[in-house]
């Protein structure tokens, strides 16, 4: 599994079917939990919404949310690796 996390600071629009779908807001911090198989590595985004009444972030799993817009290229280096003790090698 070759997978990549989106950095800290990345613009993304949740595309999960429910209350947020559509909304778009900046990750405040992720969280890669390693799953039980090899290829089972889960992320997590605490998004801060935009456009909402809604203060507090929200967490979103890696794929409710699709990116709008990345740090600039200087900041790519910043891309998180999922760890490969997270993917359970």
């Amino acid at each position: 599994m070759n997978e990549q996390a989106l950095p800290a600071g990345s613009k993304v629009r949740v595309i999960s079917y429910g209350p947020f779908r559509g909304l778009k807001g900046t990750i405040r911090k992720v969280d890669i939990i390693p799953g039980l198989d090899a290829d089972e590595a889960h992320c997590f985004y605490l998004v801060e919404l935009e456009d909402t009444h809604i203060k507090e972030p929200i967490w979103f799993a890696c794929d409710e949310v699709e990116v709008v817009d990345c740090p600039s290229a200087d900041d790519e280096r910043n891309v998180v690796e999922v760890p490969t003790s997270a993917r359970g090698h």
